[in-house]
């Protein structure tokens, strides 16, 4: 296994002071819930990178190491934050965070690995009974 890159570490690192501030100032766009504030934000991610990462599927990191890859990286630890022992989700999410955690850290990493994880996610909101998109 070999750690996340040097560029995704710095794209990640650059992400977090404007996702806070997304958080922060909300314009009533996304949900005042940050738990569901947090999977809203996640959910159009996972769908970016799992598309840019179908347009290279021979290497996938290349979209995993983007912006798109430190979008999910932080919407995931401010989502892994939000859910304990006691949520529903729990379970679920912890699947979903270890198979995030590989795609974004582990190399190589596969297409199916990024659709894998990304099932998982979706997973999380269908036992959450959450639509982002409605």
């Amino acid at each position: 296994m070999i750690a996340m890159t040097t560029q995704l570490a710095e794209r990640t690192r650059g992400m977090i002071p404007r996702y806070e501030q997304l958080f922060r100032e909300r314009g009533g766009i996304t949900p005042s819930d940050p738990l569901l504030f947090h999977l809203y934000h996640l959910s159009r991610y996972w769908i970016r990178l799992v598309g840019f990462c179908k347009r290279v599927p021979d290497k996938p990191e290349i979209a995993v190491e983007s912006d798109y890859g430190a979008c999910l990286a932080v919407a995931s630890e401010f989502t892994n934050r939000s859910i304990g022992p006691s949520s529903p989700v729990y379970d679920l999410w912890q699947d979903c965070w270890r198979r995030t955690q590989a795609v974004l850290h582990d190399r190589p990493v596969r297409l199916e690995d990024v659709e894998a994880a990304a099932r998982s996610f979706d997973d999380c909101l269908s036992q959450l009974r959450y639509d982002p998109w409605g």
